[in-house]
């Protein structure tokens, strides 16, 4: 019976070691799933600060001009400050907050979070297919 005995705790332990493996694979994965999610959102951010630069130099020359040009350069302003401001938010928040907000919104709206989900792929869709990809 100690033969028996010994099988079983060898296999026992065996099992025990397989799930400690799967255990630290399933680990190693998730780091790298954030990893890809963190350095996302840090690119994104950096994206949307040179857009808001790019966006705010058009604004500071319609300015410069008069009438309607001179109201476009304050919207298209008011538009850089937000895009700044998005930027930050990306900066300053963590992926588990970014992850959790969007979850309330698309909760909160979610006919309007599938219209703007709709027309995200319509705008990379057409992109993808300008460039020929």
């Amino acid at each position: 019976m100690t033969q028996q005995s010994d099988i079983n705790q060898s296999e026992s332990k065996s099992t025990v070691a397989r799930g400690d493996e799967e255990c630290s694979a399933e680990q190693r994965r998730e780091e790298g799933r954030q990893t890809y999610v963190n350095s996302a959102v840090e690119q994104a951010g950096k994206i949307l600060r040179n857009l808001s630069q790019r966006v705010r130099l058009v604004a500071e020359s319609l300015r410069e001009e008069q009438g309607p040009q001179r109201r476009v350069g304050r919207t298209v302003e008011q538009m850089a400050r937000k895009l700044e401001s998005s930027a930050d938010y990306l900066s300053g928040s963590s992926t588990t907050e970014l992850r959790d907000e969007m979850t309330g919104v698309i909760k909160r709206y979610p006919l309007r979070s599938l219209g703007v989900i709709f027309g995200v792929g319509l705008l990379v869709g057409t992109a993808f297919r300008r460039r020929g990809v």
